[in-house]
């Protein structure tokens, strides 16, 4: 193969790449075909009753506990399987609203420029949405399409990949909520992601993994711009599309 070819061919395959690296900017939203169990991320294990020392926010490492209470993204994880947390001022009603306001999501999302609901069938959804951003010389746009579970105590999403530009992507959002003390009334949300993802064959593994990894500290925090905001105004807040 002569330079050229060889430099053509290397602009195809980064061009591929990327495309797989970036259809995870929400999806996130946070997709393996079932939905990964919490015993499989033991740090995301949650308290049954919320209280003094040992709410959801107790139980993590003090530097968590500073870095959430100081209005940053937390994101644990490697090789595709992470847990990202966000600290959030407002209801787990609200929390709710921006989760599963999927025809909403470009309006907030970073990178999102169309989501759809395919179908509804209950708590049963199916969504697909379309990421572009501008990588280098290259506008990068790719496709998911997700299976999607609400809880009936509104306070968990699954999802999982039913098609798409990943070899699969699952996990579930969490909502708990928060109270200064025990016996005090609840005044926050710890939002937590949990996800694995694994890229198509012929994508730079590590590449896909550190590009993802921040890619979800981005999303954490939009959710968390949004409740906050929603919360300000209530009245212009979204209603989640059925």
């Amino acid at each position: 193969m002569t330079p050229l070819k060889n430099l053509s061919h290397f602009s195809r395959l980064k061009r591929r790449s990327i495309a797989f690296v970036y259809s995870l900017a929400f999806t996130g939203l946070g997709l393996t075909a079932a939905v990964t169990a919490v015993s499989s991320f033991p740090e995301a294990a949650i308290a049954d009753e919320p209280g003094l020392f040992n709410s959801a926010i107790d139980q993590l490492p003090a530097s968590a506990r500073v870095s959430l209470r100081s209005g940053n993204a937390v994101v644990s994880g490697e090789k595709g399987r992470y847990v990202a947390r966000v600290l959030v001022t407002g209801t787990s009603d609200m929390a709710w609203s921006v989760l599963t306001d999927y025809n909403n999501f470009p309006k907030f999302l970073p990178n999102i420029v169309s989501t759809k609901i395919i179908e509804a069938k209950g708590n049963q959804k199916v969504v697909e949405q379309v990421d572009s951003r501008q990588v280098f010389l290259f506008t990068i746009k790719s496709r998911v399409r997700l299976a999607i579970t609400e809880s009936d105590r509104r306070n968990k999403v699954e999802f999982r990949q039913i098609d798409g530009d990943l070899q699969n992507i699952s996990g579930y959002w969490q909502i708990e909520p928060i109270a200064p003390y025990q016996g005090a009334a609840f005044n926050q949300v710890l939002i937590t992601q949990v996800v694995e993802a694994q890229p198509k064959s012929g994508t730079p593994r590590d590449t896909f993994f550190d590009i993802f990894k921040g890619s979800l500290n981005q999303t954490m925090l939009a959710v968390s711009r949004e409740v906050t905001t929603r919360e300000a105004s209530p009245l212009k807040a979204s209603t989640p599309q059925k």
